[in-house]
């Protein structure tokens, strides 16, 4: 029988001649577009635009659903309870957008929250779905008023063109921070980890320290600059409330299909990827033959196996790949993929909750791991680190790690990197691969008009003059 109380989309579907990327910020450049996340996967743009029905839960582990109803659930049970209330959506072939912010992670573990009043995770049903391939375009909307609205920036496409760069001087990382102050609290604390870790608290961390800006981003034409120059697993921009931000992910935390297979993807060990080719061999045969880098790589995938196995049949979890080169823009990393398929009692909310937060962006184990973040970092890390994520009711499911990204709050624009510590670390390399790490978004970052520096980052500027 049907539902008489579910909803249903007006779709339309045409041929397009636009870049998929810059189709997509034009569209969410409209007047009608108040919020909205874009996610770049699999060869499709998929957009979110405004809230039709939303699910949020708090710091204190309050969730309220999609039809605005709260409750308090315990701590562990956070992930059942959002994958029970997304049964409940009343809209045919509806599609999830999400983002998870770092510190969601805290309720698995049983770890306390730094702060309160602060929502870590939220989804949302969008008003308006829309799908952007190569040469099409489809709309699914609840308000039909916008679909001539798109029709026509869809028309008007050939006259989208990227704002050019200017040229500028070179901004060093001595611009954007207290340099010196920066740089020894980070090398401290990377020291501190190493002794950590010699003492058996924990095997391995990820430190990761912020890098604040003197002008405000342009987050649409950084995010456009930014994409020709990276070669991301995932790439996003987003504008939730007064928050916005854009980034080019290295690697997914999840990805699962609509038959339960899933898969993640585990990159640990890094060297920097030059334009020269000569420099950019040698930087790969170091990184394939590196004992700190192989080591942190290959516990990393072990851990991946294990996770995978608390909610897959034992016998499906496979190693598909392993430690090959994953260039990632500026960047190029030892690279392997976790396979394995659902056991029937299980979601890939489950799965969520067992591989959040990535090994490569926490730690070994992840409960001490997580612990030590909280300690040695003296801000929460909100989206960095976390997760933008599409789900749908067929059970497709794809999280990106959130790394490679600027955020932007009002004024205020900020990068952040980190680094994998274990005990061979040493705190000048670390310090360096975080430089590294940041070039893939400081290189290209284009300025708001107003207070905008006459300068253009170069992070390889400013590793070499603060080595």
């Amino acid at each position: 029988m049907a539902n008489k109380n579910m909803q249903t989309y007006k779709t339309l579907s045409f041929e397009h001649q636009c870049q998929p990327i810059l189709l997509a910020t034009e569209i969410t450049s409209a007047d009608f577009c108040a919020d909205y996340i874009v996610y770049e996967h699999n060869q499709e743009w998929a957009i979110g635009i405004n809230k039709h029905s939303q699910l949020t839960v708090n710091q204190v582990g309050d969730i309220v659903d999609f039809a605005g109803v709260r409750q308090s659930v315990n701590h562990n049970n956070i992930c059942q309870a959002i994958h029970q209330a997304t049964k409940k959506i009343q809209i045919k072939d509806w599609r999830l957008f999400g983002r998870v912010d770092f510190e969601f992670c805290h309720f698995a573990h049983n770890l306390k929250q730094k702060e309160t009043e602060r929502s870590l995770l939220e989804l949302f049903v969008p008003e308006t779905d829309i799908r952007i391939s190569k040469t099409h375009i489809t709309i699914r909307t609840m308000d039909e008023a916008v679909i001539p609205q798109i029709q026509r920036i869809a028309a008007d496409c050939n006259n989208y063109k990227a704002q050019p760069t200017k040229s500028h001087k070179s901004m060093t990382q001595k611009d954007i921070v207290q340099c010196e102050e920066v740089k020894k609290y980070y090398q401290d604390v990377v020291q501190h980890a190493v002794n950590e870790i010699k003492a058996d608290k924990y095997k391995k961390v990820i430190l990761s320290r912020p890098a604040i800006l003197p002008s405000s981003i342009d987050i649409k034409n950084s995010f456009i600059a930014g994409r020709k120059h990276n070669t991301p697993a995932r790439s996003f921009m987003l504008q939730m409330g007064g928050f916005e931000a854009f980034g080019f992910s290295p690697e997914t935390v999840l990805e699962v299909d609509t038959y339960g297979n899933l898969s993640t993807q585990p990159l640990a060990g890094t060297r920097a990827l030059p334009s020269d080719l000569t420099e950019a061999k040698r930087l790969k045969n170091e990184l394939l033959t590196d004992p700190k880098e192989i080591a942190e790589h290959a516990a990393s995938v072990k851990l991946a196996v294990e996770e995978l196995e608390q909610v897959c049949a034992s016998e499906t979890v496979n190693i598909a790949e392993f430690m090959h080169i994953s260039e990632r823009g500026s960047v190029q990393h030892l690279a392997s993929r976790v396979t394995g398929t659902l056991t029937e009692n299980k979601s890939a909310w489950d799965a969520f909750k067992v591989l959040f937060p990535a090994i490569t962006a926490s730690g070994i184990p992840k409960r001490e791991a997580i612990d030590a973040i909280a300690r040695f970092e003296p801000l929460p890390r909100g989206l960095y680190s976390g997760s933008i994520l599409v789900s749908d009711q067929n059970g497709y499911f794809d999280a990106a790690l959130i790394l490679r990204a600027a955020y932007k709050h009002k004024s205020l624009s900020i990068l952040q990197a980190g680094a994998g510590i274990i005990s061979l670390s040493t705190p000048q390399r670390e310090w360096e691969e975080t430089c590294e790490k940041m070039a893939c978004v400081l290189n290209h970052l284009v300025f708001s008009q107003e207070n905008t520096p006459q300068l253009v980052p170069s992070s390889e500027t400013a590793c070499e003059e603060e080595s």
